[in-house]
């Protein structure tokens, strides 16, 4: 278990299972289930691993877990919301919601859907160019 802002994820590795957390999004997303709450939650559990919600103002990139979020939040919880990312908190309800989602989606516009850790590929030496190969000598010799 792990806990950060007071919001625990249960999401534990485990060397018998044959999927891991970001495969598990991964296979949703491609079975275009981004919708539900199991997708919600397993995307929750992500950003509490990354620790998203610590650099995050909205405590997420995501926005279905910050509509989430927000429902679940009183008028003076919104009201604390809006004046840490800025905005006027004396508005009603409603407004302050819609300026809300209208802030998070201009704020994290480059940053949601891009969360999870990508493969990258590294740079293979050829044994047969003679660059590499005396490149390989050099790394070989430190």
């Amino acid at each position: 278990m792990e806990t950060a802002n007071g919001v625990t994820s249960s999401y534990e590795s485990n060397p018998y299972s044959s999927h891991t957390l970001i495969e598990e999004i991964n296979e949703m997303r491609a079975s275009n289930s981004t919708n539900t709450p199991e997708f919600v939650a397993k995307m929750r559990e992500l950003e509490i691993l990354l620790g998203v919600s610590q650099i995050s103002p909205f405590g997420t990139n995501e926005l279905e877990v910050f509509q989430e979020s927000l429902s679940g939040m009183s008028l003076s919880e919104i009201q604390k919301l809006a004046q840490k990312v800025g905005l006027n908190p004396f508005h009603d309800y409603p407004t302050l919601k819609k300026n809300l989602l209208k802030e998070f989606s201009a704020s994290t516009r480059n940053s949601r859907r891009n969360i999870m850790p990508t493969s990258m590929n590294s740079f293979v030496m050829d044994p047969n160019n003679p660059e590499h190969k005396h490149l390989m000598k050099i790394i070989n010799d430190i």
